[in-house]
């Protein structure tokens, strides 16, 4: 899904001036006057690829209730927070929501510039792992009842002498998973299974 930056502010004029001021740098920025607006037109969250950029203060639903229902929810959008009124209780209720960072206005164009630049280098980084994970997962998916109960013990470390005595099975019969094990996750070696397959959530790897 294409990057694009989300501005939600009340003001106009810093609607016009800041998407202006993006798209210098070929970001494609989509505003909103509130946070209703913005709600009812994007919908789920959790679709959106890019950053916000959010008026903490606005009448009616504020920024600060959209930053706290990302949170709430475990949404990774990076949230850079804007305000003419900032002071250190409110910065720090930020942070504690997850706010990527937080701008106070007038903000420096330059700055402001770096650090979407950043929130969005992050979501990259975050919507690559998400894809890798989920192809690893698919692959996961393929395996038998018996090959991932074989998996999860060679993943703990354990031979096939010792999964064999574990499982009650052959030694040959585990051979045999192993080698089914590796054939349907694309895997040729013990050392890319753990690679690829280590750092995935333990849930992930155990049905």
């Amino acid at each position: 899904m294409e990057q694009r930056i989300y501005l939600i502010d009340d003001d106009e004029a810093i609607r016009c001036s800041l998407s202006a001021l993006l798209g210098t740098v070929g970001w494609q920025t989509e505003t909103y006057s509130s946070v209703l607006d913005f709600q009812q037109q994007m919908g789920e969250l959790s679709t959106l690829a890019g950053c916000l950029l959010l008026d903490i203060r606005m009448p009616g639903k504020t920024g600060m209730t959209l930053l706290e229902e990302c949170q709430q929810y475990g949404l990774e959008i990076p949230v850079i927070i804007m305000t003419g009124h900032g002071n250190i209780d409110l910065c720090r209720r930020a942070f504690k929501n997850g706010a990527f960072e937080f701008l106070t206005k007038p903000i420096d164009a330059d700055l402001l510039i770096e650090t979407v630049g950043a929130a969005m280098e992050q979501q990259r980084i975050l919507g690559e792992h998400r894809e890798k994970n989920a192809d690893l997962t698919a692959k996961l998916n393929t395996l038998s009842i018996r090959e991932n109960d074989v998996l999860r013990l060679i993943m703990g470390g354990q031979s096939n002498k010792e999964i064999a005595k574990y499982l009650d099975l052959s030694p040959r019969t585990v051979e045999a998973h192993r080698a089914n094990i590796f054939t349907k996750l694309e895997i040729n070696s013990l050392a890319k299974l753990i690679k690829a397959y280590g750092t995935l959530p333990l849930s992930l790897i155990t049905k």
